[in-house]
């Protein structure tokens, strides 16, 4: 049998592995990620979010540094389709340092059910970012949930969520590129209502051209109204 503690060792020197091996690359970015939202449920099939996020550079060209990159603000509006799938759409704003602000909006189906301790989720979206050009962006995202301890998570409880997703982008005047992205990450459940996460997401950008790989350390607090 599986004890907890061998899953926390998993995840411990699952980390070590993933940021090890990006450290150990070249064209290399490491960068934190905090994520705060609000998630309000109603006794429709709407429900609404609100987030906020801000990014930091802390390492590059082979040497840390520290340099903010922008804040984010971001909304979604979803609609419950059956027991377990809903449809989104969103909307973006970046705050960017030293360039110009960015405006994002979002399409998303997602679909997630339990099967016995396992919740296994998948994500298809769409974004079109407004910048000085306009790029297209298809993302899909395979993910899965688990307790680490007993069936279900319970209120100061731990679980664990791992997930991998393809990225395909485009626009005018830039050439399609692929990606793809892989993050395991630890949860907490601090009270029915509230959980807290940190994550670690490697990136491995643009592969068909010029690939460049980036890690991100996501610490997250999440609240349902």
């Amino acid at each position: 049998m599986i004890t907890l503690f061998s899953k926390k060792s998993f995840l411990f020197i699952s980390l070590l592995i993933i940021g090890y091996t990006a450290l150990a690359q070249k064209n290399f970015t490491g960068l934190t990620n905090p994520e705060l939202s609000l998630n309000l449920k109603t006794e429709t099939p709407w429900s609404f979010s609100f987030g906020t996020a801000q990014r930091d550079l802390v390492y590059k060209n082979e040497d840390f540094e520290f340099q903010d990159e922008f804040i984010e603000l971001n909304h979604y509006t979803s609609y419950q389709v059956g027991f377990n799938s809903k449809v989104s759409a969103g909307v973006r704003y970046r705050f960017i340092k030293d360039k110009k602000n960015e405006t994002r909006f979002i399409e998303q189906y997602a679909y997630s059910k339990k099967y016995n301790r396992i919740k296994i989720a998948h994500r298809l979206r769409l974004a079109q970012r407004l910048r000085d050009h306009t790029t297209y962006r298809t993302r899909y995202r395979f993910s899965i949930e688990f307790p680490l301890s007993g069936t279900k998570t319970n209120t100061r409880e731990f679980f664990m969520v791992t997930s991998t997703e393809a990225v395909w982008e485009m626009g005018k005047d830039e050439l399609p590129s692929l990606g793809q992205r892989f993050s395991i990450g630890l949860g907490y459940k601090l009270t029915p209502k509230t959980r807290l996460g940190l994550t670690t997401e490697y990136r491995y950008r643009n592969y068909t051209q010029s690939p460049y790989t980036q890690l991100f350390v996501v610490p997250s607090v999440k609240i349902s109204l």
